[in-house]
């Protein structure tokens, strides 16, 4: 592990099982993730992308340890050395953790409506004992400015915010004990589309001046494509295609990857815009389809898709393209174009 790379994740799995009876027994297992590698390097932003129930959020949720992996691990380039967190105790979390924040996708839910704004972004500090009283209290200002909201805000209560402002309060919160990598769980989805923009800007803004490095988790590839560096397609807890951002809508490799292009909106001839919606729904994580996971759904799909199960490889035309798909090499796959 290099020193340029932050955090290298190995064929992480989270299985969830699945109980019945008086006894409990375990009867079966849900394959939220299943065999998920790839690394993130200092200062990047990347991208996890695919429909829901393909296990990015439960990804993100692993690399902080809200879940204990089943298998696998999640290396991550501290200061101080290169830990496991898969493998890390309660103790050893707490100290961790102040490297890496997580912003979720719901300001509602995820900010405490009986305290006040001011109390919530200073929470973090008062866990992990940083500074007293007063520098608490000027650390909160300073925040709060920097995200865009002014003092005035500090004893109000999140039910007085907008939707964007209380999404504002999260990144404040999120940077306050100063981490190295912040995980982003749909942080715009619940957000109108002007304040979508509003955040994006202010955490590309914030990841210039802090030196932040990102893992941005979404379903809408253009709103990954505005943030991204490097984006990860998921499609029922494995990685389909792994590119940069430009690689990614200039040149699909992946069938599923084309699709999620597909269901970004075009602007037609006659100025509507309007997109094509991928048919069929994702299989269960409980009972995964054989071969590719992608194959029932696939309008490319041969025997070989049925039967193997292809792997994450480099592309043969360009190593920094990775894809499992057994016909990568031979499809012409569609870009993305803003109008039809």
């Amino acid at each position: 592990m290099d020193s340029d790379t932050l955090l290298s994740v190995v064929d992480l799995k989270q299985y969830f099982p699945i109980r019945k009876g008086l006894m409990k027994r375990i009867v079966g297992n849900v394959r939220a993730v299943d065999g998920v590698s790839f690394d993130v390097r200092r200062g990047e932003t990347v991208g996890l992308v695919g429909e829901s129930g393909s296990g990015k959020t439960t990804t993100g949720r692993c690399i902080v340890r809200l879940y204990d992996p089943t298998s696998g691990s999640i290396h991550f380039n501290r200061d101080e050395g290169v830990v496991d967190i898969a493998r890390l105790d309660r103790r050893e979390l707490r100290s961790v953790r102040r490297d890496i924040q997580m912003l979720f996708q719901d300001p509602n839910s995820s900010l405490n409506s009986r305290m006040r704004i001011g109390d919530i972004v200073a929470e973090p500090l008062e866990i992990h004992d940083i500074g007293d009283r007063r520098s608490r209290a000027e650390r909160v200002a300073g925040l709060l400015a920097q995200v865009g909201l002014g003092e005035d805000m500090i004893n109000r209560y999140p039910h007085q915010l907008s939707g964007g402002q209380r999404q504002r309060v999260g990144v404040a919160r999120a940077l306050s004990i100063e981490p190295q990598l912040v995980i982003c769980d749909e942080p715009v989805s619940a957000l109108d589309v002007s304040v979508q923009a509003q955040v994006l800007n202010l955490l590309t803004d914030l990841q210039q001046e802090l030196g932040l490095t990102y893992i941005f988790i979404a379903h809408d590839l253009g709103v990954v494509e505005y943030i991204s560096s490097r984006i990860l397609v998921m499609y029922l807890g494995k990685i389909m295609e792994s590119a940069s951002r430009d690689k990614i809508f200039a040149r699909p490799t992946h069938p599923y990857t084309e699709a999620l292009l597909y269901a970004i909106p075009r602007r037609s001839a006659g100025g509507h815009r309007r997109r094509r919606v991928l048919e069929g729904d994702i299989p269960s994580p409980v009972n995964p389809p054989s071969g590719c996971v992608f194959h029932t759904r696939c309008k490319y799909v041969e025997d070989r898709c049925r039967n193997e199960i292809p792997a994450l490889r480099p592309l043969a035309s360009d190593p920094d393209t990775s894809v499992a798909c057994h016909l990568a090499d031979e499809l012409d796959l569609q870009p993305w174009q803003m109008t039809d």
